[in-house]
């Protein structure tokens, strides 16, 4: 009968164990005791080691086929120091019977079969007082498996950063990352290692199942950190790679971002009803170009609105139901210190639905919008001119973008103190409510200026000589791509060579940028983006975006770029091109487009108002046409932002190709071609605004409409924006004189009709209160 070597070291476990006392395996190899160091030998100042198991292994297993037991190689530099050797079962418990073999510096026939079946780890400590050398200890061990039913490979670990991460980046102002080991069934010892920036490293409170360790207090670098568990009954489980935490200072911010989000432009709460239009929520943050990132809450719990984002949306609140819902909004920004709202946005569902709608005209001294007044005056006469008079009326004023408190300021009409509230200028927004009736919100506001008592006016004079030579001039082309446009862009583009060539005869020295009414994945990323520019097909220049005054062969050019944006796209029908502009306009620091020293130009070709209708309801053709317009819609929003980017000074003209309104007969002409047009209320409302020109959309031939534009581009002066709300009367002296032009102030600019032609002179005397 033959009995394995295995099963008879196994039959004399009980035997062995109870025939030696408890010890811990030291041993030196111990030649000579270096008592100084110097040169070489202090190049290192730690014990170096990697143990092994027969050369190369960190586990082994003893089965019945093992013929020799193994050994194990301490691999340590320098060799003569002192050897401990430590054994520990999975749970940590240290193990202090003997072990055949387990001796010295590289113990041979090491047998763990004596200690029956189980998973055993071996630390090795190398190390010797008086060497200078800090001693070795190792992190992981060696681990040595006697197989038995009680023995197995089930544990499973996966580690993770923050619960579902593998590597992150954390900065002085970030929270450091809670480190989890996720081992299944749980471990029973946790031995967690890392390096920094390839060095082996230690990290206190690094440790357990779970431990959130201040990674962030060592510094700027890159942590691995890597796991190696083990658990009772099972082998251990190893990292195969670490998880990556890279450390960051914080970059010095270069500006803080202001926001001030407002509810239709001027509130903080709401309520809304079955028939009530979605609200207009913007941010209003400075710089515009930030990240928004909007977050909502009813009853305390989160909740996603739809269509909530960026910096003005419509969000469909009344689709969640009936509550109160709360706003908070995050701006965020590279070299930006962060804004977080401290006080929410409040919007109130009421789904009990009004049935008529109330109206308000709000009026200073019952017939002003705007109005100037002294310490030693008289404060004005607010009146809300609403019908019914019985509602409930809320007045919201705001002096340099801070809410301020009126005193008297209430009702229907009040007197309130504004003198009493000190110099500046006040800015008036009514909201006003009543059972059954949809609510009314100021779509602008009133405008009281307080000016000082003693000399409260300030007389401004402007001049200028109209030439001909004030015409560099940055060119816009906003092409409505809907499926019913294919036809008219291609006129458009087969104009668009004389027009340009005659620009460039006149002088001028012009560059032009193309877009879209929709927006587009202009990185093809997923993300869309209103008013990106388009690239000329055909340009030799740089950027392709961009073409010049000089292009080669701007025929071939235009074509083939108005060929290539097509039309009939997804989300196409949804033409807003006044957003597009408004849009490049707001990335004028990236896409280069707008030069400060050049005037500006824009001309929009579309069949349709601004979202079909305009905003206008009633004139909705196909079911779901209406759509809201946002704030970046509006004709004023746009001449705001203009000013916003680029001062007061700055010359634009909106011009517009487009079904004018009122011409029945080229109406009938666009509709017969099977899809609806409409007139293009907006856009000529833009045009009027700038001094642009409007045109036909059903002119055989563009080449009259471009030419038109061109001249009042290079030859004219349409407007002439002032410095302020003007006080009394406004003196405009042109020379020589023209027998009939008219002047009218929009929006603090003096408008003329008809253009001022090349060769006058232009002088507008006026008066500003006195800041």
């Amino acid at each position: 009968m033959m009995i394995t070597r295995m099963a008879l070291l196994v039959a004399g476990v009980f035997l062995f164990l109870s025939s030696c006392a408890p010890v811990k395996f030291t041993r030196s190899d111990n030649v000579s005791v270096a008592t100084n160091c110097s040169g070489d030998a202090c190049i290192a100042s730690t014990v170096a080691c990697d143990p092994k198991i027969n050369g190369a292994l960190t586990t082994f297993t003893y089965t019945s086929l093992t013929a020799n037991y193994p050994s194990i190689q301490s691999n340590c530099a320098p060799t003569d120091v002192d050897y401990t050797w430590v054994v520990k079962k999975a749970d940590g418990t240290v193990i202090t019977n003997s072990i055949p073999g387990l001796e010295n510096a590289n113990p041979s026939d090491v047998n763990f079969t004596v200690l029956g079946q189980g998973n055993y780890y071996v630390y090795l400590t190398a190390g010797k007082t008086g060497n200078g050398l800090n001693p070795y200890n190792a992190t992981t061990p060696l681990e040595f498996i006697v197989p038995g039913s009680g023995v197995g490979n089930s544990l499973t670990c996966d580690p993770k950063l923050n619960g579902t991460q593998t590597s992150v980046v954390v900065r002085a102002s970030d929270s450091n990352p809670a480190i989890t080991a996720n081992c299944t069934p749980a471990a029973a010892t946790y031995i967690w290692t890392a390096t920094k920036d390839g060095s082996n490293f230690t990290i206190a409170g690094l440790s357990g199942a779970s431990s959130t360790p201040n990674i962030k207090s060592y510094g700027p670098g890159v942590y691995r950190i890597s796991l190696y568990a083990v658990a009772t009954g099972s082998t251990h489980w190893q990292s195969s790679s670490p998880l990556v935490v890279t450390v960051q200072d914080d970059p010095t911010p270069i500006a803080a971002i202001q926001c001030n989000p407002r509810i239709n432009g001027s509130l903080t709460n709401l309520t809304v009803t079955s028939s009530s239009p979605n609200p207009l929520i913007s941010g209003n943050c400075a710089p515009s170009a930030v990240q928004y990132t909007w977050t909502v809450t009813k009853n305390g719990s989160n909740v996603t609105v739809p269509g909530l984002s960026g910096a003005n949306s419509n969000p469909n609140f009344l689709g969640l139901g009936t509550g109160t819902y709360l706003i908070y909004l995050t701006a965020s920004a590279p070299n930006h210190s962060n804004w977080s709202t401290t006080t929410p946005l409040s919007i109130t569902v009421d789904n009990t639905g009004p049935t008529q709608t109330l109206s308000c005209a709000p009026r200073l001294n019952n017939t002003s919008v705007a109005v100037t007044i002294t310490p030693s005056g008289n404060n004005p006469l607010v009146t809300s001119g609403c019908n019914p008079s019985t509602v409930t009326h809320t007045w919201s004023v705001f002096k340099a973008g801070s809410a301020v408190t009126i005193g008297g300021l209430n009702g229907a009409s009040s007197t309130g103190n504004f003198i009493g509230a000190g110099l500046g200028t006040y800015f008036i927004y009514l909201t006003a409510s009543a059972p059954g009736y949809n609510a009314y919100v100021s779509p602008s506001p009133l405008e009281v200026t307080v000016a000082t008592a003693n000399d409260p006016l300030r007389p401004v004079v402007f001049e200028k000589l109209v030439q001909v030579t004030d015409n560099k001039v940055d060119i816009l082309v906003v092409v409505d791509d809907s499926n019913s446009m294919a036809p008219e862009n291609t006129k458009l583009a087969q104009r668009l060579q004389g027009f340009v060539q005659d620009l460039t005869a006149s002088g001028v020295d012009w560059q032009m940028c193309a877009t879209v009414t929709r927006s587009q994945d202009a990185y093809n990323n997923g993300t869309f983006y209103w008013g990106a520019s388009r690239n000329w097909v055909g340009y030799l220049g740089s950027p392709a975006w961009l073409m010049k005054a000089g292009a080669t062969d701007p025929y071939s050019i235009f074509t083939s770029t108005i060929a290539a944006i097509g039309a009939g796209w997804a989300n196409t029908d949804d033409e807003r091109g006044i957003k597009a502009a408004w849009w490049s306009v707001e990335y004028a620091p990236y896409n280069g487009c707008y030069r400060d020293d050049a005037s500006l130009a824009v001309i929009v070709i579309s069949d349709e108002d601004v979202r079909s209708v305009g905003g206008n309801s009633s004139l909705q053709y196909y079911q779901g046409e209406y759509k809201p317009l946002e704030a970046d819609d509006q004709p004023q929003s746009f001449v705001n932002k203009i000013r916003q980017q680029f001062g007061v000074d700055k010359r634009v003209t909106f011009n517009s190709i487009i079904v004018r309104p009122g011409d029945s007969q080229c109406m009938a002409a666009q509709d017969a071609g099977a899809a609806k047009s409409h007139y293009g209320y907006k856009y000529n409302e833009l045009s009027q605004l700038t001094g642009g020109g409007v045109a036909s959309i059903c002119a055989n031939d563009y080449s009259t409409n471009l030419y038109y534009f061109k001249d009042r581009i290079v030859n004219s002066l349409a407007s002439i924006p002032l410095e302020c709300a003007p006080v009394g009367q406004i003196n405009v002296t042109i020379t020589p004189s023209m027998s009939s032009v008219a002047t009218q102030l929009q929006n603090n600019s003096v408008v003329f009709s008809p253009a001022i032609p090349a060769g006058r002179t232009v002088k507008v005397e006026y008066n500003c209160p006195r800041s």
